[in-house]
C-alpha cells in the first residue's frame, strides 16, 4: 500500500477509470457480437445497422483514450467488411440514421440548486405567514392587556373615590356624635 497522499489518491482513480473503461469495453464487444448474430441471421438490415452503431461506439471509446484510435479503425474495418458481406445496396440505401438524444441543459447539481432555491422561497413564504399571524395575534393581546389595563385603572379610580367618599361620611359621623 502506498505511503504518499498523492500515490493514494492515484490508486484511486485508477481504479474508477479501470471500471468505467471496463464498461466501455464491454459495450464494444456486445455491439460486435449484434453485429456477428445478425450476420449469421443473415440480415443484411440489421447487421448493417449494428456495424454503424458499434463503429459509433469505437469512435467514442478512442476519442476517451479506452482503446487506441488505431486499434479502432482496425476493428471498425473488420466489423464493416463483416456486415457488407450480408448487406446489400437496398440494406445501406434503407438504413436510418437514429435520431440525436436530446442533450440534457445544465446539470444535475444546478436541478438541485433550483430545487433547493424554491424549497426555500416556499419555505419563507410560508414563515411570513405564520410571522404576520404571530405579530396580529401580539397586537391583539396588547390592545387586549392595555384594555384590560385601562378598566383596572378606571375601576381603581372608582374603588378610590368610593372609599374616599366613604371616607368622608365616617368623620362626618363621628362629628355627628
Amino acid at each position: 500500500m502506498a505511503n504518499i497522499k498523492s500515490q493514494k489518491k492515484r490508486i484511486i482513480t485508477n481504479e474508477k477509470r479501470r471500471m468505467r473503461n471496463r464498461a466501455v469495453k464491454s459495450e464494444l464487444k456486445t455491439a460486435t457480437r449484434r453485429v456477428k448474430d445478425a450476420v449469421a441471421e443473415g440480415n443484411g438490415a440489421a447487421a448493417y445497422a449494428a456495424a454503424c452503431a458499434a463503429c459509433r461506439l469505437m469512435d467514442k471509446a478512442a476519442s476517451k483514450g479506452v482503446i487506441h484510435k488505431n486499434q479502432a479503425a482496425n476493428r471498425k474495418s473488420g466489423i464493416m467488411a463483416l456486415a457488407n458481406s450480408v448487406a446489400t445496396a437496398e440494406d445501406k440505401a434503407a438504413y436510418v440514421k437514429p435520431a440525436p438524444k436530446a442533450q440534457k441543459t445544465g446539470s444535475k447539481k444546478a436541478a438541485a440548486k433550483e430545487a433547493r432555491k424554491a424549497a426555500m422561497a416556499e419555505a419563507s413564504a410560508e414563515k411570513a405567514k405564520r410571522r404576520e399571524k404571530q405579530l396580529k395575534e401580539e397586537k391583539k393581546a396588547a390592545e387586549r392587556k392595555a384594555k384590560e389595563a385601562e378598566e383596572a385603572a378606571k375601576a381603581e379610580a372608582e374603588a378610590a373615590a368610593a372609599e374616599a367618599a366613604e371616607g368622608e361620611e365616617a368623620p362626618a359621623e363621628d362629628s355627628a356624635e
